[in-house]
């Protein structure tokens, strides 16, 4: 809607300059700013309030959380009083001075030429505003991202990305201890110090499951 808004402002600017060039088609042009005013600049710029404040209350961004929110709230709040009146007045002004075929309107020209000129440049400026959403959060943001039940992450709100999901895994050899990111290695107790090589070798074949060890050498064999 506000681009349709700024595109019917150019149009009345580009009819602004032309009247002040020809002094022949000077009258029709003011008439015709009129009709653009009645039937395309007052339905747009109700169109374009109500549909950015319902576009804000139902998205994350809301519609006095952000400053550049409430800075192009503020700048259509104003073009809507700025053209309903003083834009409005002068061109409706315009049209009845030169209904009679008076060409010497030179004053009034140039106000609306920089009325026009400035209605365009705050619909430049809201449309810069949507496009890179610059600034942070005001203070009802803020308290608003911090309550359990704020849309948006605190995250997001202060431009930094959510960091990844990490996976525990649960060791049952460990008897509940959790390793983080890695699976389960396995743990074999170390034998004692001064065993000597049989022993060691006993103690790692009952680590993998093969018997008891009762720590004694195996005595010789006897018939």
């Amino acid at each position: 809607m506000s681009v349709g808004w700024n595109g019917v402002a150019l149009g009345q600017l580009a009819l602004a300059i032309t009247a002040s060039l020809d002094n022949e088609i000077r009258h029709p042009a003011y008439e015709l700013m009129h009709v653009f005013d009645r039937a395309l600049n007052i339905p747009l710029a109700l169109l374009t309030l109500a549909t950015g404040i319902a576009i804000s209350l139902r998205t994350r961004w809301g519609l006095l959380h952000h400053w550049w929110v409430v800075t192009k709230l503020a700048i259509t709040v104003v073009a809507v009083l700025f053209a309903a009146a003083f834009m409005r007045t002068m061109i409706v002004r315009a049209g009845h001075a030169t209904a009679d075929g008076n060409v010497d309107y030179t004053a009034p020209t140039a106000a609306i030429i920089t009325g026009a000129c400035l209605m365009n440049a705050m619909f430049i400026t809201a449309t810069f505003l949507s496009t890179l959403k610059p600034w942070g959060r005001t203070r009802r943001g803020v308290r608003a991202s911090r309550h359990p039940g704020a849309r948006t992450p605190a995250s997001v709100a202060n431009g930094t990305p959510t960091p990844p999901t990490t996976r525990s895994f649960i060791s049952p050899a460990m008897a509940g201890a959790a390793v983080t990111g890695t699976e389960p290695s396995t743990v074999s107790a170390a034998p004692p110090g001064n065993a000597d090589p049989v022993t060691a070798a006993a103690h790692d074949h009952a680590d993998r499951g093969g018997g008891v060890v009762t720590g004694n050498r195996p005595g010789p064999a006897s018939d």
